[in-house]
């Protein structure tokens, strides 16, 4: 998270805009704070709150309503977080839910979103004798407890937020397959189909060049390893409506379409947006657009096709043989290593 040196504005650090596709030559909102913002999403279960982490290590809400700069923040504590915030969450139900985030020096806080003065909880998370430094986090769908988490250090880690009481261990499995830092985890959206279930699928992606697929579940190894990036492979997203698609980025700035159901060793798409580096790709809810960032502040919408954003009913059994070889050729090869 580098400061765009274009950019001249000196009276806040931290910047975010809300923008309306049918306007394109400004921002809808701009919010503001006084660090630079790391992480951000939208709240769930409050469509007008925007939930921000910044470089200071602090939590912000900002509520579209109200004015340009937030409306709640976390204090700098010793409980807290006092190093950047590279992933933020908010996970849970309309009537239950927390926002939980982590920051770079391996410390996990879950929130009350209606009380930011102290974190509910705070976790230093270690893997036996290991430093756990995230860099992503990700929670399977429908998920408040179980999370992983990718690192500086290559490992993918899986941890629990409430764990054994009696026990003070936090992280439970590492998962060992990038060589360099990973940038990026999103877990297959659910409920595409009553009669499949892919939630256990993870995406990464890393420093080394590679996105990879992984059931954590199932196997401590990635099932695939797609290496169309020109560069530092920087996020990878599923499709929210389409089984087997997903978009992947790099620091060249090319962004990839992969449907594994055609084919698994080479994208559909291999697009070069510009010379930047896309740093994040976000889909629309209906599968029909995708939106990319690049790492000086452009921001690209695509149309996609609607073979890829809608999906069929052969779609989804077909990914599931897919996934199934993918298990069964892994099991064979470890069978003759062991």
């Amino acid at each position: 998270y580098s400061k765009n040196e274009e950019f001249q504005g000196n009276e806040h650090d931290g910047l975010v805009q809300l923008w309306s596709l049918n306007l394109k030559k400004r921002p809808e909102f701009t919010l503001v704070c006084q660090s630079e913002v790391t992480s951000v999403c939208f709240h769930p279960f409050s469509p007008n709150v925007i939930v921000g982490g910044t470089y200071s290590g602090y939590i912000v809400l900002w509520d579209v309503r109200a004015k340009s700069t937030p409306i709640q923040r976390t204090p700098l504590s010793s409980q807290a977080h006092s190093h950047p915030i590279y992933s933020i969450q908010v996970v849970g139900t309309q009537n239950a839910h927390n926002i939980v985030s982590v920051s770079n020096n391996g410390r996990l806080c879950l929130w009350n979103p209606t009380m930011l003065n102290a974190p509910q909880k705070a976790i230093d998370l270690k893997y036996e004798k290991e430093d756990v430094c995230p860099q992503c986090l990700a929670f399977p769908s429908e998920e408040t407890n179980n999370f992983y988490t990718g690192t500086e250090n290559s490992g993918i880690y899986h941890g629990q937020i409430h764990s054994n009481e009696e026990s003070e261990k936090n992280i439970f499995d590492k998962y060992s397959g990038h060589v360099a830092p990973v940038t990026s985890l999103c877990f297959h959206p659910s409920k595409q189909n009553k009669n499949y279930d892919f939630s256990g699928l993870m995406l990464s992606a890393s420093i080394d060049w590679t996105v990879k697929l992984w059931s954590p579940k199932e196997m401590s190894e990635p099932l695939l390893s797609f290496e169309s990036a020109e560069d530092y492979a920087l996020d990878a997203q599923w499709s929210p409506t389409h089984p087997s698609v997903f978009a992947s980025s790099d620091a060249e700035g090319y962004i990839d379409i992969w449907d594994l159901n055609k084919e698994i060793e080479e994208p559909l798409l291999h697009h070069k947006t510009g010379e930047k580096a896309v740093n994040k790709l976000k889909w629309s809810l209906d599968g029909k657009r995708l939106a990319a960032g690049d790492s000086i502040g452009n921001l690209y919408i695509f149309h996609a096709d609607k073979e890829i954003a809608n999906a069929r009913n052969e779609d989804f059994a077909k990914f599931e043989r897919v996934i199934q070889s993918s298990l069964r050729s892994l099991e064979e090869a470890q069978s003759y290593l062991y």
